[in-house]
């Protein structure tokens, strides 16, 4: 009956230990969920600041029909890093994250053009 007691408590402390395995790694600031919520926070921010350049690239390619030479707002924080006739590809650092959208039509996307 001692060993059945035995083999009991060695079972309940394998589940708390899994359980407590789990639960750090499902919590904490290294965790998916808030590796995620973090992805996206940067993402949403990148958005706000990279279309408030793209409507300035709209008006100049109505202007000229082409990015190339296009001027960005100043203080925008956003760099022109490629432009061509039809396309281009913005840069900018999003609380210490470079961040690059590729338009016109992109999405904010993490790492430089």
């Amino acid at each position: 009956m001692r060993g059945v007691g035995l083999l009991v408590l060695l079972i309940s402390l394998a589940v708390v230990g899994g359980l407590t395995m789990t639960q750090g790694k499902s919590q904490g600031p290294t965790s998916a969920a808030a590796t995620q919520e973090e992805s996206l926070a940067l993402t949403t921010a990148a958005e706000s600041l990279f279309s408030q350049v793209v409507q300035a690239l709209d008006g100049e390619y109505a202007q000229n029909g082409t990015y190339v030479g296009a001027q960005l707002p100043p203080g925008s924080g956003v760099v022109l890093a490629q432009a061509t006739s039809t396309s281009y590809c913005l840069n900018a650092n999003v609380n210490g994250t470079v961040m690059h959208e590729t338009g016109p039509g992109g999405s904010p996307v993490n790492g430089p053009c």
